[in-house]
């Protein structure tokens, strides 16, 4: 039994071995206190977080309590940025759908974390919430994703375009962009009650008052996810190819704050179900009902992705052709 359990830790190690020289953007464990876990839940395997571990596309980082864990992101070797991962907290790295290396994209399942990065390393960073996208470029601000389903993003430095499924919103200094798991949205200066750690803790309190209620929102909102998969695969046809390009990144963005509510509201759920062990004959119709949303939005999501990358690649393609007959027609002249 031993021998087997060592051969998957093996097994497991060395997969991430394999994505590691199939990347060029890297997660990278440059400081931890407590405990921290690196996930793949599709093959249902964990392996315990240290110094030098990487966390690689479509894995996750989950820390415990009292814990905190320092990520320094680099590309092709050269640090772009880092980002501090509170107690408490998930974090997913998304699976790229676009060629261009310089965006990254990670999902914030729950809890709260710091963002640097680089002004001078040309990178675009996308941190996707259930409802909320923030998208960086040299930008140093923070994210926060509560318990009763809402985000709040704190911008310390530089601008942060934000993004939902309704609207697009600019973000400046010392202001902070709230958004519930509704949908309602606004930009408040910052403040005592704008502070993360103070945001989570009273989303953990609103969501713990009432905790069937906020289960139940929870689940309705994870009933809305196939809805946001409804694509108009005819971007790639548009003559205006900025306005194409633009249209496309609305589409992935939408794709990876499905994962992001998918995830981050199945989580909350189980999460707050074990919080009831002596209620657990009246929270198992809640367990089951949401196992099962959770299940059906994948194979939404799996379609989605799907659609995106159709649709991205045939982009590509009429966008080179294009690209080639500006340079042909320059050359002609």
């Amino acid at each position: 039994m031993l021998n087997r359990i060592f051969l998957s830790a093996i097994l497991f190690a060395l997969s991430f071995s394999n994505i590691l020289l199939s990347q060029d953007i890297s997660f990278k464990v440059t400081g931890i206190s407590g405990v921290a876990f690196i996930e793949k839940p599709d093959i249902n395997k964990s392996l315990r977080a240290f110094r030098g571990s990487e966390v690689h596309s479509e894995y996750r980082l989950r820390t415990s309590s009292n814990s905190q864990v320092d990520l320094t992101l680099s590309r092709r070797g050269d640090k772009i940025g880092s980002i501090v991962v509170s107690q408490n907290t998930v974090i997913l790295v998304n699976k790229p759908i676009s060629k261009d290396d310089n965006r990254v994209s990670m999902s914030l399942l729950g809890g709260y974390i710091k963002v640097n990065i680089n002004k001078s390393a040309g990178a675009l960073v996308e941190v996707h919430t259930a409802t909320t996208t923030s998208v960086v470029r040299g930008t140093s601000f923070d994210v926060a994703f509560a318990e009763d389903g809402s985000t709040i993003v704190v911008l310390d430095d530089g601008v942060v375009d934000v993004v939902t499924d309704k609207d697009k919103e600019v973000l400046n200094p010392k202001k902070a962009y709230i958004n519930t798991i509704d949908d309602k949205s606004k930009i408040v200066s910052q403040n005592p009650d704008s502070d993360p750690i103070v945001f989570l803790n009273k989303g953990e309190e609103a969501s713990r008052e009432d905790y069937i209620y906020t289960i139940e929102n929870l689940m309705t909102a994870m009933e809305d996810i196939p809805y946001k998969s409804d694509n108009n695969d005819n971007f790639a046809s548009l003559v205006n190819v900025e306005e194409g390009e633009n249209k496309i990144n609305d589409m992935e963005m939408k794709h990876y704050r499905m994962i992001a509510a998918n995830e981050g509201y199945y989580n909350t759920i189980i999460k707050l179900i074990n919080l009831y062990p002596d209620k657990r004959n009246e929270l198992v119709q809640y367990a089951r009902k949401s196992l099962a949303l959770y299940t059906a939005n994948q194979k939404a999501i799996s379609k989605m992705n799907a659609a995106v990358t159709r649709t991205r690649e045939k982009f590509d393609r009429i966008k080179k052709k294009f690209d080639d007959r500006m340079i042909g027609t320059s050359v002609s002249k």
